[in-house]
């Protein structure tokens, strides 16, 4: 481990025998010098002597990166405690509950535990919390057997200020069913379930809140309420709950004392300026005033690192000799000449690599070490880089030798409280649904049907002109909550009218012309012939290794997929799709290089000349080292630039040509073009998608686009279009800081007085065209000396490009716009963005918005204005947390991308599939669209794919016994969950399925009654039946009937081919003498005798089903 001998070099610099008597005397210490990641190497060292240990940073960020570096030297008991977030007397905000949970849980651990390494920030420190007594008092324990008034604990958890729910899904909630109460801790990465039985504590489980699920059980429990809000006894600072011998280290005093001064400031002109403060706790009491934070440090030995006070004299102080790493930008040629001349001095390097591909990038870049190139490389890192100069020792890191931002590995929670998957799938009264066979309703609840006296329940679903269908819980897989663009709403059905049969089978027409004009360009490419690239060179390495983000999984895999096309003998037309900023670019460039290097031509094609502009200038930047000539064609070139560039293009002068339609032009000719790169080429016109096809069956296209692809559709287009998805975020760019708050005049103000004083401009998002102007004037009466304009998509596309242009060229700091910057403006100097009525946008287009700001290596900022927070809607309020939480690209990305799935089909397969995907509802559209490629491929195109296995379609069979089969209201009392159960049973294509269901029953809601086990059994049966094309089972009076398809039917045709035989042999060996054929009307039954129960049915169709398989692999 590199990292540890470089500790033990460190520690030899420091003379610690002073050090320690000056730390037992109390005294306050000097440490003067300590660059880079250096005062993370001490506080590993101090620790070995100290129990107990507290590091205060001015900021958060530096408190983070310090906490990464301690989980890079190995050290387990590090902690680190973060900010609230909150504003001072501020209610008008949302936060994310995980912050509260980590605080609580650090706490806990402090007054449990004897060692101790707390790393915080003075905005972490400045709030008060509860007193430690107070906190340790309230904090409840349960054991395993334990008796406990159930009445009574919660009552206790009211008083902590839990709240009673239906089920929990965030900390601060506690749930009961029966005897089964459900709490949601402030600790731990998971809620709890106990069961009881009586009053003993039967058992204690952790269970997965978006499940529902019980994922491990658990000897014991402490349930610790919320230090930050708990409204006992007076509060205290985070000091008070450490013991005078601790150690407090303060990196950079001056700029934590300063922080604190500044907040408490804040506090109480906020204080000050309340108009109702009855009620309402002093600044005193809530915050730490300057003096208190002077006074609780007196208590402890401190030590200062780095810049220091006038005010205070240091009693001790210690310099490091030790320099901050050089700067070299990427650049390797000066940093193997640095390593040549510290090798020279007697210097060992360290280079430390965030990953093996790092490592074997620079082992390929700087070739072997020896003598005259001392250097060592391993994969671990540390924020900082440094150089002890006394010791001869050396230390880099990757990301900083590359200049890329490295982010903090401060572990995050598992976030709660946010919409998840379940959610947008489940049910609820009065939302749409799609059911298969008679199109668009609404769901309006259940209804209990009697059927020769046993109770049943049915959904009921209303149409048009208030008809009403009831559909038995056995075939609730049928129905889906409709899901078509966010905020549309569908048009009702009407019952029996045709319509809906004759919608589905004309989407199913349209589908399949779309899918086989993509299948047989497919085709037709697979024949034709292609320039064959060489595999990488050298070059190819350097220019790589000189990328300044780390490569995700993803994009690995698409620039190795990329290279294999384009080193096949056919031509490549592969689609990149990935959100933006998820790295699409730098495929092509590496592509382009390529094509370059065995000396062919490029061209990239783009929508807008401001993406001609940023792709000339990346493609300028990355390769700037290399002779490759570029240039640009598009409107900001005069007309007798662009003949220049066009001549020299067609004598191939010019390598690689960036430019818009332009490109597609008559006069535009190549000297050997090899590779064209298209992106967003759903934005070009139909001429231009024309001119492409031509090229796309001789020369290699690769295709980027930002609009997600659906999962399903990808499965659809396999085999049509090759497909690369990156779907995970870069790791190394900075999340974006996200901030939830009512309308608020002096928050607009300073946010934008804030970016425009970093030189920086601000996006301002106001969805409605009407009072645009109106909004335009307020801003600049809140800050008059801004330049402002504004756009939205009524302008004429000319007025909008020139306004987007200025913004661009930074001629105004403001743009002022409706949600048309959602796609493909990239501005990396605009790092603030407003969106006022953000409760108004759906996730995915606040997802797409925010991709605007954070593009370059500033901190951006997102506030989201909302009308007053108390009148959000509980789902509004959730779709905003989980993107204030998900403040890192492409984490909550999955949930964003259920409406852009919907944009997405519609883009990719043309505008007017939009219009089918609103009609039928997504889920529905995407299996008439699986059905239609799946056709395709196996009547007219088996040539090309001859392994396409096609499955057969299973029949829906009807299971009817005279027993009741339900969920009681008493047993699962909650109707939307009830709903959502009954849904996920009738769909279950695989017995594992059907157990799991039960499982989980009985995990969420105690023992399973009988009507539930009938339920069950009842699944299994239909299971089991559908395997062997049985269409209905009926059981009653100790016989099963077995209704074969109707000889005439789709199923008739597959049933009475060979399978009715194999069934009918099967039949004579597993029930011999107990069954009889009968031949009536169009269909065949079978009459199996002596079957007492469900049970023995559900166990007979079992065996039936194995012992036909079984018959049918011998056939």
């Amino acid at each position: 481990m590199a990292l540890q001998s470089v500790l033990k070099t460190f520690s030899a610099q420091i003379p610690w025998k002073e050090l320690h008597a000056n730390i037992r005397g109390r005294n306050i210490l000097l440490l003067d010098h300590f660059v880079g990641s250096t005062p993370s190497l001490l506080v590993a060292k101090i620790i070995e002597k100290y129990d107990q240990v507290v590091i205060i940073h001015a900021d958060t960020e530096s408190a983070k990166f310090m906490k990464g570096d301690l989980d890079a030297l190995g050290i387990e008991r590090a902690n680190y405690f973060p900010e609230t977030g909150q504003h001072p007397y501020d209610d008008q905000q949302i936060t994310d509950s995980s912050i509260v949970v980590q605080r609580s849980e650090v706490l806990e651990n402090i007054k449990h535990h004897n060692q101790h390494v707390l790393v915080t920030s003075a905005a972490a420190v400045f709030d008060k919390i509860v007193a430690p007594e107070i906190f340790s008092r309230a904090s409840i324990t349960i054991n395993n057997g334990d008796s406990v008034d159930l009445a009574a604990l919660k009552e206790e958890l009211v008083d902590q200020e839990y709240d009673p729910v239906k089920f929990v899904s965030q900390p601060g909630e506690f749930a009961q069913r029966g005897g089964i109460l459900d709490i949601f801790p402030y600790t731990g990465e998971y809620p709890i379930r106990l069961e009881f039985f009586g009053d003993e504590v039967d058992s204690i489980r952790e269970f997965d809140p978006d499940s529902q699920r019980s994922i491990s059980y658990l000897n014991t429990v402490r349930l610790v309420p919320d230090a930050s809000s708990l409204n006992q006894g007076e509060k205290r600072g985070l000091l008070s709950y450490f013991d005078e011998d601790t150690v407090v280290l303060l990196v950079n005093p001056s700029l934590v004392q300063s922080d604190i001064e500044n907040r408490f400031e804040a506090a109480v002109a906020r204080f000050d300026q309340l108009s109702g403060k009855d009620g309402v706790l002093s600044p005193e009491d809530l915050f730490v005033a300057p003096e208190q934070f002077e006074q609780s440090l007196a208590a402890f030995a401190q030590l200062h690192l780095g810049g220091f006070s006038k005010e205070k004299q240091a009693d001790w102080s210690t310099k490091l000799d030790a320099s901050p790493q050089p700067d070299f930008n990427g650049n390797i040629k000066l940093l193997r000449e640095n390593i040549e001349s510290l090798s020279k001095q007697g210097f060992d390097t360290y280079i430390l690599c965030d990953n093996e591909g790092q490592r074997d990038r620079f082992e390929e870049l700087l070739g072997e070490p020896g003598p005259d190139l001392r250097y060592h490389l391993s994969v671990e890192t540390i924020h900082q880089g440094f150089l002890l100069n006394k010791k001869g020792l050396a230390v880099y890191t990757d990301h900083q030798i590359f200049n890329r931002y490295h982010r903090p590995k401060a572990g995050r929670r598992r976030h709660t409280g946010n919409i998840s998957f379940k959610e947008l799938r489940d049910l609820n009264i009065g939302d749409y649904v799609v059911h298969v066979d008679y199109g668009i309703g609404k769901f309006a609840g259940f209804k209990k049907i009697e059927v020769r006296g046993i109770e049943q329940e049915s959904v009921v679903l209303r149409y048009k002109e208030n008809s009403v269908l009831y559909v038995n819980v056995s075939s609730l897989h049928k129905i889906q909550k409709y899901s078509g663009k966010e905020g549309t709403q569908p048009r009702i059905d009407k019952l029996g009218s045709g319509r809906w049969a004759r919608k589905k089978e004309e989407t199913k027409k349209k589908v399949k012309d779309i899918a086989r004009d993509l299948i047989k360009l497919y085709a037709k490419r697979k024949s034709q012939n292609a320039f064959e690239f060489d595999p990488d060179n050298s070059w190819q390495t350097e220019m790589e290794a000189r990328f300044e983000f780390e490569e995700t999984p993803d994009q690995r895999k698409a620039i190795e997929a990329v290279k294999e096309d384009m080193q096949a003998s056919t031509p490549m037309d592969r689609l990149i799709c990935g959100d933006v900023g998820f790295g699409k670019t730098e495929v092509a460039v590496r592509a382009a290089f390529k094509a370059v290097m065995n000396h062919k031509q490029v061209a990239v094609l783009v929508p807008t000349t401001i993406l001609a502009d940023q792709h000339y200038k990346t493609f300028k930047k990355r390769m700037k080292d290399f002779p490759v000539t570029i240039d640009v064609i598009s409107r900001f070139r005069s007309r007798k630039e662009q003949k220049n560039t066009l001549k020299k293009l067609k004598e191939g002068k010019v390598d690689i040509i960036v430019g818009t339609h332009r490109l597609t032009s008559k006069d535009v000719a190549f000297n050997d073009l090899g590779l064209l790169i298209v992106d967003e080429e759903q934005r070009f016109g139909v001429s231009a998608k024309e001119k492409l096809k031509k090229y796309r069956a001789t020369v290699d296209v690769l295709t980027l686009t930002a609009t997600p692809i659906p999962r399903t559709l990808q499965f659809s287009l396999m085999g049509a279009r090759d497909l690369s998805i990156i779907n995970t975020p870069p790791a190394n760019r900075q999340p974006v800081e996200t901030e939830i708050h009512s309308f608020d005049e002096d928050l607009i103000r300073d946010a934008i007085t804030q970016e425009i004083s970093r030189g920086g401009q601000v996006f301002f998002i106001h969805n409605r065209v009407k009072n645009i102007e109106a909004v335009a004037n307020m801003v600049r009466q809140l800050v008059p000396d801004v330049r402002i304009r504004f756009a939205h998509g009524q302008m004429s596309s000319k007025k909008l490009e020139t306004i987007i242009e200025d913004f661009y060229d930074h001629k105004f700091d403001v743009l002022l716009s409706t949600n048309i910057v959602e796609n493909g403006i990239d501005i990396s100097n605009a790092n603030t963005m407003i969106i006022n009525r953000a409760d108004r946008f759906g996730l995915a287009e606040l997802h797409q918005l925010r991709g605007r700001v954070g593009r370059s290596n500033r901190k951006a900022f997102c506030y989201l204005i909302t009308p007053d927070i108390k009148s959000l809607t509980d789902e509004a309020r959730k779709r905003l947390l989980a993107l204030e939480e998900f403040s890192d690209l492409g984490s909550g990305f999955n949930i964003a991308m259920r409406d852009l799935d919907i944009r997405g089909a519609g883009d990719i397969l043309g505008a007017e599939q939009s219009g089918f995907i609103n009609d039928l509802g997504f889920d529905l559209y995407q299996k008439i669209l699986n059905d239609a490629v799946k056709e395709l491929k196996k009547e007219e195109f088996s040539d090309v794919f001859s392994d396409v296995e096609i499955d057969v379609e299973l029949p829906e069979t009807q299971v009817e016994f005279d027993l009741p089969a339900l969920l009681k209201n008493d047993y699962v009392s909650d109707s939307v969950e009830r709903l959502n159960l009954y849904r996920k049973l009738s769909g279950a294509e695989k017995l594992e399925t059907i157990n799991e269901w039960k499982e989980e029953i009985e995990d969420r809601f105690g023992p399973v009654p009988d009507e539930a086990q009938n339920l069950i059994t009842g699944a299994v049966i239909k299971l089991y039946a559908s395997r062997l094309f049985i269409t209905k089972v009926r059981i009653r009076s100790n016989r099963m009937w077995m209704e074969c398809p109707k000889h005439d039917s789709g199923l008739g045709e597959e049933f009475y081919g060979q399978r009715f035989q194999k069934l009918l042999k099967t039949l004579q060996v597993e029930a011999n003498d107990r069954f009889k054929v009968i031949q009536k009307d169009d269909r065949v039954r079978f009459v199996i005798h002596q079957m007492p129960n469900l049970k023995a049915a559900a166990t007979f169709l079992k065996e039936l089903s194995s012992a036909y398989e079984k018959e049918a692999s011998f056939a």
